[in-house]
């Protein structure tokens, strides 16, 4: 297998210019855009951003007011319900019924302390940096397989909805590796995968002991897991040579297809 090249920038600007007809940016001032490395965001952005994101689904004044009239506590239940996280009872009563307010300046009083929507900044903080790292840790083994990748082939039906698709990935691995450590270098964050198997033994692929794995995908467009995809993956070690077979669906139709991808792996061959 050869490792197929990727578009040119020609080709990648011509796909821009398809979906935004109305942009009048040139070719060169396209390539400088994508290729201007973008700044990180500090703790301080990220909590900043976060925070106006969760004031802006908080529950309406109007909503409240009308709640609170009637029932203080349940007023602020009612509001803590459209944050990250919700006091106790007890809390709730100790700390904002017995204010004694009036719905405006309680309400006021909600929206203004950061609290009242996420941890404090020390501890977000403290969480963003061991995110960052992860983050880092993942990138570090993404560009390590890269740069290892010999060969791929890709086949997939662009006129099924339900996404299936097989991926084949040759790799001339630095060192003599055991599938499961390959497994490791590939395997997603783990915030990025709301369901997975542990990686198991028992699958012979053309005479290799290999390591299966089923999990599902979080892409950030839904919360919906069975519209997530769905992925089944094997990983083979011969020497200093490896292979990632990759089999994906929608997660709901996943079970119809998992037959036909037990099948493609079984008539894998080594090249």
């Amino acid at each position: 297998m050869e490792a197929e090249p990727g578009p040119g920038w020609e080709e990648v600007y011509k796909h821009f210019g398809q979906a935004f007809p109305d942009s009048t940016m040139t070719l060169e001032e396209f390539k400088q855009q994508v290729e201007q490395p973008r700044r990180p965001v500090s703790a301080q952005e990220a909590y900043k951003k976060l925070l106006e994101e969760q004031r802006a689904s908080a529950l309406s004044f109007e909503k409240f007011k009308k709640i609170y009239e009637e029932d203080k506590k349940k007023a602020y239940k009612a509001f803590f319900e459209t944050c990250l996280g919700i006091p106790t009872d007890e809390d709730i009563e100790k700390e904002y019924v017995s204010r004694d307010l009036y719905a405006e300046e309680a309400y006021k009083r909600l929206m203004e302390d950061p609290e009242t929507f996420l941890i404090s900044f020390e501890e977000f903080e403290q969480q963003y940096k061991e995110e960052q790292e992860r983050q880092r840790e993942q990138e570090r083994k993404r560009e390590k397989l890269s740069q290892m990748e010999e060969g791929y082939f890709e086949a997939s039906s662009p006129d099924d909805e339900n996404y299936p698709s097989v991926e084949v990935t040759k790799l001339r691995l630095t060192r003599i590796m055991t599938p499961l450590e390959l497994y490791q270098l590939d395997k997603p964050r783990p915030e990025a995968v709301p369901w997975g198997n542990r990686p198991s033994k028992g699958i012979t692929v053309n005479g290799l002991q290999g390591i299966k794995y089923y999990y599902i995908f979080d892409t950030g467009e839904t919360r919906n897991m069975s519209e997530m995809p769905q992925f089944f993956n094997i990983y083979l070690t011969e020497g200093q040579t490896g292979w990632i077979i990759s089999c994906s669906c929608l997660a709901k139709v996943f079970p119809k297809y998992k037959e036909i991808f037990t099948k493609i792996i079984s008539s894998f061959r080594r090249i």
